[in-house]
């Protein structure tokens, strides 16, 4: 009997190098792959030599199992994405494609597959919801030369390939396996990825996450002196604030008691506004990029994906990491680690303490918590926009977008902040276009970032070729629509204090207090207009900037809009209450959901990284965990915070 393997069990055993091997072995075994000498032939579609017009998608690379390549052409079809092959032996060989329906049943990303020239007969992302391996057909190869392999997109509309596999017939009736587990350890076999990781380095301090936050901790660590790991599953840094994303960073800086928090930040903003319709973000990439690039005691690892690790007792021992386009793994190992991912994904892996969702008023005496716990969260913004061309275009429908036939059924109020107007452009989708309020913004990031897809296409759709004013679009295309949403709310991982409410609306100032605070209780509900046509679907927001927040807001949640004084975040935030040497950064700090709200924009989440590698350096000093400075060395942290010169911190080259 084959075991089974669920994805949390399997990222559990990787994350024991000692025990892999045996358990890889065990799990190939099981697989009762063929004996025969002919060799499968596997190819992973993010390690094509030229992807063509397709990107490389990692961001749910732990819950389908791999990074996959994604036809994100907003409805015209993308160039082919080409490699080659080296048949081992001439035959016939079962072709299987890992793909799926992203919005079964209605089949919008179809591509076809072309082998030496010849495209195979099957229409593949047909055949359900599910990742699994398409049937391809049957396929004669030559053993002379290299034989290119394409994906050719046949809509535009984000069709979706993880690998292709050449099965020599020679294996009979074998079907590759789909379970998480043995689909990673029979990956590995074919592609010769030791199931053992390599040796990747010690390190003082490795931060996994290149948003602000984890590029703060990674900058500050090193310009303390510490050798640092700075691991990134994308291939730009900035977190929200990319190029991918396009957020635009928000919140002041420099304010007392610890104004250096801010040194670092200074460098990675941009000097002009984020608004998604600037191509000049990349520019702001490059930036950020460059800081990092500048420390010697950085190494970067861009591309990366942390997805193990191992304890030693309440410590993190060591991580796997996994390369995105070469699946090759490293092991490395640190003093002490920074969790800025937002999504906690470090923490998730060493159980480290957390909350999810919204506390209740009884728990956490919270005048604006509702009065039950419940998982709602702040939503998932995906920005876009579209641009006059100066020249008539045509939009194909994508089949499966939501049915929008009204503009109630996708409009809202505009807010009193929208996004600037800019020459040319039609339509931008800025903050509230959000979703995934009630869904596993880890388990099913996915779908969400699906959905958001349906949503924008449907108002696309609407407003070019059915909307009573589509002659002002006639001219427009979308331009840009971002293919990784802008989370603001998940897992929130607990240290020694708890932020809540009453200490941020009270200003009650603790011993440790180093961050400052200064945005407002900013929460987002499902808007109450989109409701109504999308229960449970919603992807529109309703804020306090929202102009109907006084009749439509107060039903959702008894506070309002609360400008705060000054709040200092304590220290001790920012540390793990229950894994000895875990610190985080991020919207994954120790605060409630409500207390999340004046806390979680970019900028201040930069200076609680900045603040986190000072501490990493406190604690290599004086060979202690990361509790210890609050409880033994906080009047010298204090000083470190006030003047980080007199202790060791090197500025940037001017």
């Amino acid at each position: 009997m084959k075991p089974s393997f669920t994805r949390r069990r399997f990222l559990s055993i990787t994350g024991l190098p000692f025990l892999s091997l045996a358990t890889s072995t065990r799990v190939l075994n099981a697989l009762s792959l063929p004996a025969s000498a002919d060799k499968a032939i596997l190819m992973e579609a993010e390690a094509f030599a030229h992807v063509g017009g397709w990107l490389v998608d990692a961001q749910h690379m732990d819950q389908m199992g791999s990074p996959y390549l994604l036809a994100h052409g907003l409805g015209i079809p993308c160039a082919d994405a080409m490699t080659g092959v080296k048949v081992p032996q001439a035959g016939v060989y079962q072709v299987w494609v890992r793909t799926r329906d992203w919005a079964a049943p209605h089949q919008p990303g179809k591509f076809r597959v072309v082998i030496a020239g010849k495209p195979l007969e099957p229409i593949f992302g047909t055949k359900g919801a599910e990742w699994d391996w398409q049937d391809g057909g049957k396929v004669e190869l030559q053993a002379d030369g290299e034989t290119t392999v394409a994906l050719h997109d046949l809509t535009g509309f984000d069709a979706r390939c993880d690998a292709v596999l050449l099965v020599p017939t020679s294996w009979g009736n074998f079907t590759p396996p789909n379970k998480p587990g043995e689909l990673e350890v029979f990956r590995r076999h074919l592609l010769g990825i030791p199931q053992v990781p390599e040796n990747g380095g010690e390190f003082d301090l490795i931060v996994a996450g290149g948003g602000f936050a984890g590029i703060g901790a990674a900058v500050a660590a090193a310009r303390h002196g510490l050798k640092v790991a700075l691991i990134q599953d994308r291939p730009v840094l900035g977190g929200n604030a990319s190029s991918e994303v396009r957020v635009n960073p928000i919140h002041a800086m420099g304010d007392p008691p610890y104004p250096r928090n801010a040194d670092v930040i200074h460098e990675l903003k941009f000097a002009k506004p984020a608004w998604a319709y600037s191509d000049e973000l990349k520019k702001a990439d490059e930036q950020r990029l460059a800081v990092v690039k500048s420390e010697p005691n950085i190494t970067l690892m861009l591309n990366t994906r942390l997805n193990g690790a191992e304890m030693r007792g309440d410590s993190i021992k060591s991580v796997i990491v996994q390369d995105i386009i070469t699946g090759k793994r490293q092991i490395l190992s640190s003093s002490y680690y920074a969790d800025c991912t937002g999504d906690s994904v470090l923490g998730t892996l060493v159980k480290a303490d957390y909350r999810l969702g919204r506390e209740s008023r009884e728990e956490t005496g919270e005048s604006f918590a509702p009065g039950k716990a419940d998982k709602l969260l702040l939503g998932n913004s995906q920005y876009w926009y579209a641009a006059d061309d100066g020249v008539a275009s045509t939009f194909t429908p994508c089949s499966g977008a939501l049915e929008i036939k009204s503009e109630p059924m996708f409009e809202v109020s505009k807010p009193k902040y929208p996004q600037k107007e800019s020459p040319g452009v039609t339509y931008s989708a800025g903050w509230n276009w959000e979703t995934g309020f009630n869904d596993d913004n880890i388990k099913d990031a996915e779908a969400i970032r699906d959905h958001a897809f349906r949503a924008a296409y449907g108002t696309w759709n609407f407003l070019k070729n059915l909307s009573p004013g589509k002659d002002f679009y006639a001219t427009s295309k979308i331009k840009w629509l971002a293919h990784i949403v802008g989370k603001r709310e998940n897992l929130r991982l607990m240290g020694d204090f708890l932020v809540k409410q009453q200490h941020i609306e009270e200003n009650q100032i603790e011993d440790d207090g180093c961050v400052t605070a200064t945005w407002y209780f900013d929460v987002h509900f499902p808007h109450p207009n989109n409701t109504k046509h999308w229960p449970g679907k919603e992807f529109r927001s309703l804020a306090y900037d929202d102009p109907q927040w006084d009749t439509l807001g107060k039903p959702l949640f008894p506070g309002r809009y609360l400008p705060i004084k000054p709040y200092p975040i304590p220290y001790r935030c920012f540390y793990s209450k229950n894994i000895n040497n875990l610190f985080m950064a991020g919207r994954n700090i120790s605060v409630t959901h409500v207390a999340l709200a004046p806390v979680r924009t970019m900028l201040c989440t930069g200076m609680m990284g900045v603040v986190v590698g000072r501490a990493a350096a406190l604690c290599k000093k004086k060979s202690c965990q990361p509790r210890a400075i609050y409880n033994s060395h906080l009047a010298e942290f204090k000083s470190m915070l006030e003047k980080p010169e007199d202790h060791g911190y090197r500025p940037a080259a001017k």
